[in-house]
């Protein structure tokens, strides 16, 4: 078996209309890909059950009762942004924010993008999160692989 390994690549998200942008004007981050023993910090799943009064095998008393099924089942997928946008995200080119005061800033690193509270990060740090998590390069990455 081979498996390929590129340790840090360009990755310009497709949001807010940033892939029709000219190549020197799109928003590109620098993906630090994450070692084998990273990726078990990037979700964490949560299982909850909520059961029936009546869901147990035996009643007060101690007689045999048949149980109903489980009122609802509920899993949560929690995928841990702040982590991958600190460990696995190196530069960012052409990301600025405009802060309450009119000033004009950019973020130039993914601990950056993590402490930043603007408007629309939410998609952007959604895509580059996709982005790490993925264990499959894209056909447009395959090709700049051969």
């Amino acid at each position: 078996m081979l498996l390929t390994e590129e340790p840090r690549y360009w990755f310009c998200p497709d949001v807010r209309g940033n892939l029709s942008l000219p190549e020197t004007e799109r928003l590109s981050v620098e993906i630090i890909r994450p070692a084998a023993f990273q990726s078990k910090e990037f979700v964490s799943v949560q299982s909850t059950r909520e059961f029936y009064k009546s869901d147990q095998p035996l009643d007060e008393n101690g007689n045999p009762r048949e149980v109903k099924k489980f009122k609802s089942v509920t899993t949560e997928l929690k995928v841990n942004a702040d982590y991958i946008l600190r460990e696995c995200v190196g530069k960012i080119k052409n990301l600025s924010v405009k802060g309450a005061d009119g000033k004009e800033r950019e973020i130039k690193s993914g601990s950056e993008l993590a402490d930043c509270r603007a408007y629309g990060v939410s998609e952007i740090v959604s895509a580059i999160c996709n982005e790490v998590r993925s264990d499959v390069p894209t056909d447009a990455k395959k090709k700049t692989l051969e």
